[in-house]
């Protein structure tokens, strides 16, 4: 699940440079910063206590060769890399940089699909290189005022508006079944809605039933 890209570029860049305009542009997203904590009851994400850049943007020396054969040595190189997991203590990404390739520079990036989808990617890490936009700021939902409000809001509101509606739809799902004796073709197709709606009631249950605490 691991995304795997070559950038090549020029002018070439420096280590130092290639680390500012990663914590300007990157670290601004959290999901670079933080770590996937698993447990039994699935996957989290928290904030790295232990977060060092020099771990996650990696100085690569290429074996020295002709120049006839340096795409030769970056390409054995990533396909090293394509192979080695990334360290699942930490944020899930990694630059390694070839200071010197080809009169300018290599980047090889390495990023977890759980960060985000390809497209989402292209556009944050075409936000680092000169003239590159950035991505869409997302609208941010109100915060809650404290853990009452977001078991209501989250809980107990749509669970609710789902128990209503369910037994609205029993209730009248009854008077139909009555109704059958005189418009069996009318009874079906309130039995059909029902039964769809029953199974979304239960389907829903199930996934509240599953989340997390």
């Amino acid at each position: 699940m691991m995304i795997v890209g070559v950038w090549t570029l020029k002018p070439g860049i420096k280590y130092a440079e290639l680390c500012g305009r990663i914590e300007e542009r990157l670290l601004k997203y959290n999901r670079f910063r933080q770590r996937v904590d698993q447990d039994a009851a699935g996957a989290t994400w928290v904030e790295d206590p232990e977060f060092d850049i020099e771990r996650h943007v990696v100085h690569e020396k290429l074996p020295r060769v002709g120049k006839a054969h340096e795409q030769a040595a970056l390409q054995d190189r990533v396909g090293e890399l394509a192979m080695q997991p990334l360290d699942h203590k930490h944020p899930l990404w990694q630059f390694h940089l070839v200071e010197d390739y080809q009169g300018g520079s290599a980047l090889i990036a390495r990023i977890h699909h759980c960060i985000a989808d390809g497209i989402a990617l292209i556009s944050v890490t075409m936000s680092l290189v000169d003239g590159g936009a950035a991505p869409p700021e997302r609208k941010r939902k109100e915060a809650h005022t404290g853990a009452e409000d977001w078991i209501a809001d989250t809980l107990i509101k749509p669970f609710t508006d789902m128990t209503v509606k369910a037994l609205g739809a029993a209730g009248e799902g009854a008077v139909k079944s009555l109704g059958m004796l005189r418009d069996p073709q009318k009874g079906l197709a309130g039995s059909l809605d029902l039964a769809k709606l029953a199974y979304q009631v239960v389907s829903d249950a199930a996934a509240l039933a599953l989340m997390p605490p």
